[in-house]
């Protein structure tokens, strides 16, 4: 892909908001649309921010429409100018903000470019790669007769934004997301409370997450290739696949991971290893990057030999809990390398503290998968040897 290729995905499709406004007038733009629409947040005549869908899962959001302001609920995202434009760029901005629009600066003018027309632009750069190669294998689960209210609270805790849904013997059978509770929970409770007839009172968090899910899941095989994941994502404009096996759970396969493995792509060969950190709801100062850098560099360089050529993202997000001044650290690591993926997550107060749970996790599954391929190694030549002997 080249610079006129992504020139001709701007677009100019989106509504733009005062980030001085209120959530109450928000919720009508988002239903406006049925696939992803691009919501900027405009202050002092500047575009400053963008809004997601489920950053209005917030509780101050949903108990108070009518008072949360709209800057309390946006993000900050990075805005590329047109003369900056390259794929690498486009593919960070997308991974750094989790949106699924990129916006660019055209002079006084904006665009946007959206996911979907990205990742058909990307097949090409991608061919010959398989679902296996970039899927993730660490997948939360959740039981269809489940609360949504535990269901959204197991997305917090692990920082995510989907769960599988299976059934008592384990076998997938649906899908569901922060967009599917904020959709069909959150919104109609909101309807009903200001007197809109539509509004289903009934509906609260206590409702069984097989009553909300998607089903059946649409699921890819860890054999298909990544071109007709990304033709199924677009055409059924989802943002997950599961990987499955016989109806069985082996991974999950997001939109954000075949980004990723992009930006690996055209790392590699560069250096050893590369760092990515990505937060949000936090700025991580310098200490505090220099500080993980200088960790992730110990790990990396103690395992380099065993890794090989790798990746590291580093995902950091805020909570609103406090201890002594300290705020709730969710830290998530996951790790491409020539070994396979690792995924690790750890949650402390304090960005310090929460990284080094997560990295100890991580340490500790590196040298797992290491010992297990010594233990298969010293196997082999127990068995060569006695074969050996025997003949």
């Amino acid at each position: 892909m080249n610079t006129e290729d992504l020139k001709s995905l701007i677009k100019s499709e989106f509504e733009t908001i005062n980030a001085e406004d209120t959530i109450s007038k928000l919720v009508p733009l988002l239903e406006k649309f049925s696939k992803p629409h691009a919501i900027l947040v405009e202050e002092d005549g500047k575009i400053v921010g963008v809004v997601r869908e489920r950053d209005l899962i917030r509780s101050s959001a949903i108990k108070n429409p009518e008072e949360t302001k709209v800057k309390s609920t946006m993000i900050r995202t990075g805005i590329l100018s047109i003369e900056d434009l390259n794929p690498e760029k486009v593919a960070r901005r997308f991974v750094e903000d989790s949106t699924p629009f990129v916006v660019v600066k055209l002079g006084k003018e904006y665009g946007t470019i959206y996911i979907d027309d990205f990742l058909i632009k990307l097949k090409d750069d991608l061919s010959g790669v398989k679902v296996a190669d970039v899927m993730n294998p660490e997948v939360y689960t959740v039981s269809a007769h489940a609360s949504t209210a535990k269901a959204l609270a197991t997305m917090r805790n692990y920082g995510v934004e989907r769960l599988v849904v299976v059934d008592e013997n384990n076998r997938v059978i649906g899908i569901i997301t922060a967009k599917d509770i904020l959709d069909r929970v959150i919104v109609p409770r909101k309807r009903a409370r200001f007197g809109d007839a539509s509004g289903e009172k009934e509906r609260t968090l206590a409702i069984t997450v097989e009553s909300i899910m998607s089903s059946p899941p649409i699921t890819v095989q860890k054999t298909d290739s990544i071109s007709e994941a990304i033709h199924l994502m677009v055409e059924n404009n989802i943002s997950s696949l599961p990987v499955t096996k016989d109806g069985m759970l082996e991974g999950i396969l997001v939109k954000k991971d075949i980004l990723e493995y992009y930006m690996k792509k055209v790392e590699t060969g560069k250096k050893d290893f590369a760092v990515q950190i990505i937060s949000s709801d936090i700025n991580i100062d310098e200490f505090d990057r220099n500080a993980i850098m200088e960790d992730v560099e110990k790990l990396m360089r103690k395992f380099s030999e065993f890794l090989g050529e790798s990746y590291l993202f580093v995902y950091i997000k805020r909570h609103k809990e406090k201890f002594r001044g300290l705020p709730l650290i969710h830290v998530r690591l996951k790790l491409s390398s020539s070994k396979g993926n690792f995924m690790v997550t750890g949650e402390s107060w304090g960005v310090e503290y929460a990284f080094h749970v997560a990295l100890r996790k991580l340490e500790r599954e590196v040298l797992k998968e290491k010992e297990l391929m010594m233990d298969k190694k010293m196997l082999k030549r127990f068995y060569e040897e006695v074969f050996e002997i025997e003949e």
